[in-house]
């Protein structure tokens, strides 16, 4: 699976703002920027976006909960892709990017690894500060 593009819609301080990630033939994307910058709101938006927004988010400061919106498109190595937006809520949150109208979850399916899920997503997806200070205090104290 690889990200192509995430469109924060409505999410943390995010309004109608892509990130375009489809350059490159590995897939490995770096995003860097100041302190602040919206570096975590965009790991957290991906994470929600293919797990769904959670029920308890910090991230609704700017947008309402029911105007929360994060998209994109998924692509596999056999040029297989998904262009999906979730919406935050309890049932039928996976949106057809235009029309807004209820997707079946089942399509993010060949999407993700059999076993993939939250949990293992951001242990081995998405590395934040806290995530790469506990590590590195892990490395030291085994020294």
């Amino acid at each position: 699976m690889r990200i192509d593009r995430l469109d924060l819609r409505a999410y943390g301080a995010f309004t109608d703002k892509t990130l375009d990630l489809s350059a490159g033939a590995a897939g490995l994307h770096l995003i860097y920027g100041d302190n602040e910058a919206g570096k975590s709101t965009s790991l957290r938006a991906i994470i929600a976006w293919l797990f769904g927004i959670p029920a308890r988010t910090s991230d609704d400061y700017l947008h309402p909960h029911a105007q929360m919106r994060v998209g994109g498109k998924l692509r596999l190595a056999d040029g297989r892709s998904l262009d999906f937006v979730r919406r935050k809520g309890n049932k039928d949150t996976l949106l057809h990017p235009d029309t807004l109208t209820a997707l079946d979850d089942a399509l993010l399916l060949p999407f993700l690894p059999a076993s993939m899920n939250e949990e293992l997503f951001k242990k081995f997806h998405g590395l934040d500060y806290e995530r790469l200070e506990a590590g590195g205090k892990a490395l030291l104290s085994q020294a």
